[in-house]
């Protein structure tokens, strides 16, 4: 099995992410209004995590995913890969909004705080 990475969205994914969320009955706009981390296989993008940040911390939102492909894998790659998009952004916080049962965020290293979920970025993580 290939090892799945995570990286950050670039403009001309815009299309391919608004396919994804189409798919997910989201709407597309949404693709070229915000900022994905993605996981892409053969040239598809496969899942997309909308992120956001300010000055100190990285704001992970909704996770989507093609429905042919189990979601739990794509899940820990993006949440897994986003201490790195953080650290590129001299971030030094990941804030998560996900459903309490979403187990995975947890075994990539997250801690449930206040209503949500939380990562602080270390040099080396």
């Amino acid at each position: 099995m290939r090892q799945r990475r995570a990286r950050q969205g670039v403009p001309e994914d815009a299309p391919r992410i608004a396919e994804l969320l189409e798919v997910n009955d989201i709407s597309c706009w949404v693709a070229f209004e915000e900022r994905f981390l993605v996981v892409e296989e053969a040239g598809e993008i496969v899942a997309a995590l909308r992120f956001r940040q300010d000055f100190e911390r990285l704001y992970l939102g909704f996770l989507v995913t093609v429905p042919w492909v189990e979601e739990r894998p794509l899940a820990i790659t993006l949440y897994a890969g986003a201490p790195d998009a953080a650290r590129g952004l001299g971030l030094t916080e990941i804030r998560a909004q996900a459903p309490r049962n979403k187990t995975y965020l947890q075994q990539v290293g997250y801690r449930r705080r206040r209503g949500g979920w939380r990562l602080k970025i270390t040099d080396h993580s």
